[in-house]
């Protein structure tokens, strides 16, 4: 720990030290003094600004970059999703007609009533 915050921590303790005995208008007064304090405190610069311009342009550029920036990757993820489930979808069809090309289908599969309802919908949207 450095010196300067070695010594802050010693001050708060000191002067934390009796605040009990303290009246109620003193503590509320305490209480406005820090809080007007801690409102006039500088506070450290995050990210890049633009000399002159302020945090109002700033904010209205790079806010709507975010949001735009946002909205862009939830639909290329969407999108994603869509084609990758597309392509499953595919790959299971390739392997029910493989397996009906290649007759290696077992004989209960043609007494199963939803596989002739399947073979009757592949059938008309094929057309």
């Amino acid at each position: 720990m450095d010196q300067e915050t070695e010594f802050g921590y010693k001050l708060r303790q000191i002067l934390n030290h009796g605040t009990e005995h303290f009246d109620s208008g003193m503590a509320k007064r305490l209480h406005a003094s820090r809080q007007e304090a801690l409102e006039h405190r500088r506070v450290a610069v995050r990210g890049m600004q633009l000399a002159g311009l302020g945090h109002h342009f700033a904010d209205a550029v790079f806010g709507h970059g975010r949001t735009v920036l946002a909205t862009v990757a939830l639909i290329i993820g969407v999108s994603g999703t869509y084609l990758w489930q597309q392509f499953e979808q595919a790959a299971e069809f390739e392997e029910v007609d493989t397996a009906l090309l290649a007759d290696e289908l077992p004989p209960a599969v043609y007494l199963d009533r939803g596989f002739h309802v399947w073979l009757e919908h592949s059938s008309h949207s094929s057309q």
